[in-house]
């Protein structure tokens, strides 16, 4: 079983990665394009990191709140936030697996590159659907099965990515229909390339 990966150690140069921007950036648009948000919808971005795509969804929406267990993403997200003007974004240390819920209802919830890092992913999936609006939308992104080839450092990495059955059996699992599995994207690392996988559902 491997060890919790210390993301306060990483915050202070985590977008400094071009291609994680580039891939933030392209889940976003995967996001809005599967799911159109409205202005009139309040979402939760959870595992949010720095907020590389809470910001950019941001504007589509009433209201972001981005939620990390890491002290040092929320803290680099505070900044952002003040920096940016964002009036309608709030960064909230919160560790969802604990069972420690942020307050207030949801019409969106969305994720990126955060599942492979949960050990039980359907104990999660269920306290998230609480937190939705009846009909809200739930969008995870995440690593198609790789077989470990992704991560140089295995140091926090629970899940080798997912197949799409695999993400649709967990949604199913935790009471959410409508659900759909696309590519969204691909991140390309020298010769390799790794499709990230775009899984969409809704609490009804």
């Amino acid at each position: 079983m491997t060890q919790k990966r210390d993301f306060n150690a990483v915050a202070s140069k985590w977008d400094e990665e071009p291609r994680r921007v580039k891939l933030a950036g392209e889940i976003t648009e995967a996001i809005i394009a599967a799911i159109p948000p409205s202005t009139e919808w309040d979402a939760l971005d959870f595992g949010c990191g720095t907020g590389l795509v809470t910001l950019q969804l941001a504007p589509n929406l009433r209201s972001m709140t981005g939620t990390d267990s890491s002290s040092g993403m929320i803290d680099r997200l505070g900044a952002k936030i003040l920096d940016g003007g964002f009036s309608n974004v709030r960064a909230e240390l919160c560790n969802l697996e604990s069972g420690n819920l942020p307050s207030g209802r949801y019409h969106l919830i969305t994720s990126a590159m955060t599942l492979h890092h949960i050990p039980e992913i359907v104990p999660l999936l269920r306290s998230l659907k609480t937190l939705l609006h009846p009909g809200g939308w739930i969008a995870l992104a995440d690593l198609e099965s790789e077989g470990g080839r992704f991560h140089e450092d295995p140091t926090g990495v629970f899940h080798q990515g997912f197949s799409a059955n695999e993400l649709s059996t967990m949604l199913a699992e935790a009471g959410f229909s409508s659900i759909s599995v696309t590519t969204a994207t691909k991140v390309v690392k020298g010769d390799q390339s790794f499709p990230v996988l775009l899984a969409t559902a809704q609490s009804l």
